[in-house]
């Protein structure tokens, strides 16, 4: 059996968009993977589901008076997303609606969705139209800032971030990080990012050693040449419509 070792159900429990319907079976997160896998690798598989919302998000360029250094931006975007707060079905105050809001936002700006909305489409990215390509990242702008940020900050709440390494290479850089989780121990987080004339920006991220936005491409694509890039697009709206 081909075991899926990501899906989108995982973002809500219960219910959402799944990548494929073998292999996996729902758990109290929306979906755990097959028996013979073992406790880490259903906690891995999770965060690589979580940790991807954190690559596919909207565009903009963050406007700071100096700029900021991989590590910074890193510490920010992780601040920003931790901070969100469930919605427990509607009850947020005003205020705490706004907070959302607002950091959401500045995710989002840290966030290169040009750059990973091309990669996680793959060779289908080209054979969509300008409109179709801006039409894409709206909607994952939608969803990872209405499901995914704050189903992220309820998961990894309470867990520190250490700064273990940060490299530069030139236009390149990668910040490498580790998270003690109390029942699976050490798990790196390694951010990868390339400077533009705006700044840095986040492009990908690693969950020991696995890049995030390739294991999305091999699922997006999966979707689409099984089913049609329309079929793709229609779960997304569904999730947004839940």
């Amino acid at each position: 059996m081909n075991r899926v070792l990501y899906s989108w159900d995982s973002v809500q429990p219960g219910r959402g968009l799944r990548v494929s319907e073998q292999g996996v079976k729902k758990s109290e997160y929306g979906w755990k993977p097959s028996k013979d896998v073992g406790m880490r690798n259903r906690w891995r598989v999770f965060c690589y589901v979580l940790a991807s919302i954190l690559i596919v998000s909207t565009s903009g360029a963050h406007a700071a008076a100096e700029p900021e250094g991989p590590t910074r931006l890193v510490q920010r975007l992780v601040k920003a997303i931790n901070s969100i707060k469930p919605t427990n079905n509607d009850g947020l105050s005003a205020a705490n609606r706004a907070a959302n809001i607002a950091a959401a936002k500045e995710a989002n700006a840290i966030l290169d969705l040009p750059a990973v909305g091309q990669r996680t489409l793959g060779k289908h990215w080209q054979a969509r139209t300008p409109a179709e390509q801006q039409e894409f990242i709206a909607l994952l702008e939608q969803l990872f800032t209405k499901v995914a940020y704050p189903k992220s900050a309820e998961f990894f709440s309470g867990l520190e971030m250490n700064i273990a390494k940060e490299n530069i290479a030139g236009q390149r850089a990668t910040v490498k990080t580790t998270v003690k989780h109390p029942k699976e121990g050490l798990v790196s987080v390694d951010y990868r990012l390339v400077q533009d004339s705006n700044g840095w920006r986040v492009q990908d991220i690693l969950l020991d050693d696995v890049s995030l936005a390739g294991n999305l491409q091999s699922q997006f694509n999966k979707i689409i040449t099984e089913n049609s890039y329309a079929e793709l697009l229609r779960r997304m709206r569904d999730k947004l419509n839940e």
